[in-house]
């Protein structure tokens, strides 16, 4: 029996016991999802590339394990694009596959012929298209597997559609155990100048890689047992620190001159992870030249990357803080717990359910009812601040901010990927004008009955970036003259929109309904929308 290239897609798949394949299909890749109809793996439909990829990218993120995205070729993936760069900043492992043309039709240039690897060159740690059907099980398990390497991130396979039907030698598939825990053996160095107690104050800073490997305990012990203070990275994408950790001092600023400001307090600093990003620049480096920088990542590629380091250590985050907490002899810590009495208090306090800004207590009712272990994630609008301040507060341990890439319309679909591989329901927090770009994820919510809730701030304009322009003009909200920036004629009718896709809908109208709403949503099989509007 010919052995053909959907054959080792199919064996693929069942080998490394892929449960889902994500994607939005077009015509280069019938051949492929034909292999995949005859694996175990389920195909996950999305209604368009961008939230395929973004489902995927929640799903790797609750896992820790690579997801698998079919798109389709030049167009599907210009769609998916910015969605692919918001994982390969955030070091969320893809693997992306799309159909090519017939390679015995390429060289007329036909239409669906285009040069997808290079397309995908600047959203992907690796991009290929392979050039004849015998390399496809290179090709194949090379592109997993640096996927997976440090630093994990999306990979781009290209495959021209006749390969799927193409005859090949059978191949020895293989499934590879990496072993990337690796702790240099200098890390006493490290140690000894973490210890140094004539050397200054020490500010840590953790970036997405702590969370990703699982390091959050070692971290606070090391804090605790140096006495030093904990930052937790901007866009860190997901949750880096303990935030009831009595050291912990918040999120650094997005902005260069803040930054600098507060680590101006320090003389040394251990930056955990790929890097500080910043978001605008307003007129000062964010580095202040005299500071001390010590900087642990997993890969070459990052080290030292964005500012010079006096101590560059290249090693596994989790494994190289376990490390220093055996070799500094670190104790152990109790659980750190709050008086949720008194937090609720002093939040109900600053954000009452009266006033100009009555609408801010809905959103602490919301957060109120859910577990603190909940999954949240934040993209981008006016109440991004607003949500992480109260959630941090509160406790909760796992808050995802979206996108670290810059591209809005990840937030939703991440909630869904993560729904679904956490099995059970994250809750995300998005304003009218971002859930736009993604909110079709809705759909692939209701048709595989995964628990999502999504809360939707309501207030038909641009609002952060009218905050953005009267900060880079330096003027007011009264003096400028938006352009561009609202959407309320006509008004967009999102309850309606979202009910379309098959999201059981509600309005948060005032703090009698929050509880009984929350609680509904969570217990749903299907996707939640919440609607908050919110005050001029």
């Amino acid at each position: 029996m010919t052995y053909t290239g959907g054959d080792l897609i199919r064996d693929f798949l069942n080998l490394e016991e892929i449960p889902y394949v994500f994607g939005n299909p077009g015509t280069t890749e019938t051949t492929f999802l034909d292999a995949v109809g005859r694996s175990k793996a389920q195909y996950l439909l999305a209604l368009h590339e961008s939230s395929a990829v973004g489902i995927a990218a929640g799903y790797a993120m609750a896992t820790r394990k690579p997801a698998i995205v079919s798109l389709h070729t030049y167009p599907g993936l210009a769609n998916g694009l910015f969605n692919m760069r918001n994982a390969l900043l955030s070091g969320v492992p893809l693997l992306v596959i799309n159909g090519q043309q017939d390679s015995r039709f390429l060289i007329h240039n036909p239409v669906l012929g285009a040069p997808n690897a290079q397309l995908a060159e600047t959203a992907t740690k690796y991009s290929f298209e392979v050039a004849q059907a015998e390399d496809l099980p290179i090709a194949l398990q090379r592109c997993w597997l640096q996927a997976r390497l440090q630093p994990s991130g999306p990979v781009f396979l290209s495959v021209p559609m006749n390969f799927m039907q193409e005859p090949m030698a059978e191949v020895g598939l293989r499934r590879t155990t990496v072993l990337d825990d690796v702790v240099p053996a200098g890390l006493h160095q490290l140690a000894d100048a973490l210890r140094d107690p004539d050397a200054g104050p020490l500010a840590i800073v953790a970036d997405y890689a702590v969370g990703a490997s699982g390091a959050v305990t070692h971290l606070s012990q090391l804090a605790s047992h140096l006495q030093a203070d904990l930052y937790s990275a901007p866009f860190h994408v997901q949750g880096v620190v303990d935030p009831l950790h009595p050291n912990y001092k918040g999120q650094l600023p997005a902005t260069t001159r803040e930054i600098r400001k507060l680590l101006s307090q320090y003389k040394r600093l251990l930056l955990l992870g790929e890097k500080i990003d910043t978001f605008t620049f307003n007129g000062e480096q964010a580095i202040p030249a005299n500071l001390k920088i010590f900087h642990l990542a997993p890969s070459t590629r990052q080290l030292g990357f964005d500012y010079p380091c006096d101590l560059a250590v290249l090693g596994d985050v989790g494994a190289c803080l376990k490390a220093l907490v055996d070799q500094l002899a670190a104790p152990a810590l109790p659980s750190f717990q709050c008086d949720d009495a008194t937090l609720l208090a002093q939040l109900r306090a600053e954000y009452p359910d009266h006033g100009a800004h009555a609408s801010d207590a809905l959103i602490l009712d919301v957060l109120q009812q859910l577990p603190r272990q909940c999954h949240l994630i934040t993209e981008g609008s006016s109440e991004d601040a607003l949500v992480q301040r109260m959630a941090i507060t509160l406790g909760f341990s796992n808050v995802h901010f979206a996108p670290r890439g810059g591209g809005l319309g990840w937030a939703m679909p991440l909630g869904v990927g993560l729904s679904l591989g956490l099995k059970q329901p994250a809750v995300c927090f998005v304003g009218d004008g971002g859930a736009q770009f993604s909110i079709h994820s809705i759909w692939s919510a209701a048709r595989y009955r995964i628990p999502v809730v999504f809360v939707c701030f309501v207030n038909r304009e641009y609002r952060i970036l009218k905050d953005l322009w009267c900060g880079a003009l330096n003027t007011s909200f009264d003096q400028a003259q938006f352009i561009g920036l609202d959407f309320d004629d006509p008004a967009l009718d999102l309850e309606s929109i979202a009910r379309g896709y098959g999201a059981r809908t509600s309005w948060l109208r005032d703090t009698t309904t929050v509880e009984q709403e929350i609680q509904a949503a969570l217990q749903h099989q299907g996707p939640s929308c919440l609607f908050i509007e919110r005050e001029p």
